[in-house]
């Protein structure tokens, strides 16, 4: 059976289990099925696949039109130039969240050397993408599950997304910032933002999210609000994820701690999604906070 055969084939048979991009989702699998680049694919549609081949491609086909993640199937999830190991034991990076890493970063290069923590860390995917834009900062990943800490350290370790060499990456388990005393610079959070109603209603991949990663109790802001008050004691700028309609609700909650300047950044499809807060006006000012 030719590649292209099976191509179309396998994207007929997504579009049928209702995947979202069933031809990229069948150009994913096939493509690391074959231990190939995706692009490749298109410079051999006429080559006949092998019976191991064929063999190796039908579980990975089964477990996608099951609605497993294809990221778990594969193994790997790119995220802001970084190739990260992906497992069931954290989050799996959004596209949305390298708009964070961006906005970070442009706080960042105004700053001078200091620390910078990433609360609930899981794969360890924004400290390490900022740690590749801005290698002289030292980077704090936090998080409560110790597997997801390991995975942070894997990719810490990976090639494809290890910080440069000098760059000073610890991971350390945590609940928030229980326990910190040390002064940040910034301070970043993908925290669990979803109510028990949203879980429900997702789609059923991100049901294979660990639901620690997810619950954010009632209004999905149960977790912020134990953050905060943390935060606050310890770092003058706040950069944090959050879902469409929590983003004044959120930036409320921030003003309350003495983040008096705030500012709601839009998402890749314009929809409000992360609230920036800052003690001061001057995010350079902000760096002498103690």
């Amino acid at each position: 059976m030719k590649l292209l055969a099976v191509l179309e084939a396998t994207t007929a048979h997504f579009t049928k289990h209702g995947l979202s991009s069933p031809r990229l989702q069948a150009e994913l699998l096939i493509a690391h099925a074959l231990n190939l680049p995706r692009l490749a694919l298109y410079l051999q549609f006429e080559r006949e696949l092998t019976p191991s081949e064929l063999e190796a491609l039908r579980p990975l086909v089964r477990r996608r039109a099951s609605r497993e993640p294809v990221q778990h199937i594969t193994g790997t999830t790119s995220f802001s130039g970084l190739t990260l190991q992906c497992t069931p034991a954290a989050l799996i990076p959004r596209p949305e969240t390298e708009l964070l890493v961006e906005h970070a970063s442009q706080l960042l290069k105004n700053l001078p050397p200091g620390l910078v923590i990433d609360v609930g860390t899981g794969t360890g995917a924004i400290p390490l993408a900022l740690a590749r834009k801005h290698p002289l900062h030292h980077y704090i990943g936090l998080d409560i599950s110790p597997e997801a800490l390991l995975l942070a350290q894997e990719n810490s370790s990976r090639t494809s997304s290890a910080p440069p060499e000098g760059t000073k990456m610890e991971w350390k388990q945590s609940d928030l910032l229980h326990g910190f005393t040390e002064t940040a610079l910034l301070i970043t959070a993908n925290l669990p933002y979803l109510t028990s109603d949203e879980i429900a209603a997702a789609e059923p991949e991100v049901r294979h999210d660990p639901l620690l990663a997810l619950d954010g109790g009632k209004d999905g802001l149960d977790i912020f609000r134990r953050f905060l008050p943390q935060a606050a004691k310890i770092s003058p700028t706040l950069l944090l994820e959050c879902n469409a309609h929590q983003t004044s609700a959120l930036a409320a909650l921030a003003q309350q701690f003495g983040y008096s300047f705030t500012t709601i950044h839009s998402d890749l499809t314009s929809r409000p999604r992360f609230v920036e807060a800052r003690r001061d006006s001057d995010p350079c000012l902000s760096a002498s906070f103690a």
